[in-house]
């Protein structure tokens, strides 16, 4: 209960202030600028607050913790939607070094970036406590390895082929095309590696914070 009180403290803390904050800059730059491009970065946001949502249904409610089913189909959606949480970090694509507002749109973007990491590494921490207390430490370390370099390769997906999440139900054979075309380019590896790694690194790193521990 600790734990789940810390988590909500963090999430109202760190992520709403946040985003709030991101917010107000936001609507001063749309004053001075008169352009509402980044405004789309609250919808990146929602959708990488899904992860978290889902995550909190999976380690809180027993009765779909009871189900294999259900359990499941809970942690595949959970999966499918987890790169939107780190892939704000990509949108950093979206500075224009001409822009007069070069330094206040650089901030909005860090904020949505740190807001979407946050998230994604919460969510994270409801997955990896569920599967410690269903599997040995050791498969739980290996699955989270696994979880963070499927995540890398999501957000390679998304940011340069341009699928969504829900690709998976709207083009499904389009996306598998991709997804053995891709695995055959070498450039394609590095991405999945290195920022797979960004994330189980990240990971490790916001984890002791992000749980209160000391």
């Amino acid at each position: 209960m600790n734990i789940i009180i810390n988590r909500n403290s963090i999430y109202q803390n760190r992520i709403i202030q946040l985003t709030t904050l991101a917010g107000v800059l936001l609507a001063y730059r749309i004053y001075i600028s008169g352009s509402t491009e980044f405004l789309f970065m609250f919808w990146n946001l929602f959708l990488a607050a899904i992860p978290l949502f889902i995550s909190r249904r999976l380690v809180a409610n027993v009765r779909l913790g009871q189900s294999k089913i259900l359990r499941y189909s809970l942690f595949f959606i959970w999966l499918i939607f987890l790169p939107n949480s780190p892939y704000i970090i990509t949108d950093l694509i979206h500075l224009d070094n001409s822009a007069a507002t070069i330094w206040l749109d650089m901030l909005i973007l860090f904020i949505f970036a740190l807001s979407g990491l946050l998230l994604g590494v919460l969510s994270m921490i409801d997955v990896f406590s569920y599967l410690r207390k269903h599997n040995h430490p050791l498969l739980a370390n290996m699955m989270l390895l696994g979880i963070s370099l499927l995540s890398g390769f999501g957000i390679f997906l998304g940011r340069f082929l341009r699928f969504n999440s829900w690709d998976i139900v709207a083009r499904p054979q389009l996306l598998m095309q991709c997804i053995f075309k891709s695995l055959l380019l070498w450039n394609a590896w590095l991405w999945i590696i290195g920022f797979g790694a960004f994330i189980w690194v990240s990971f490790w790193v916001l984890k002791p914070y992000l749980r209160g521990e000391r």
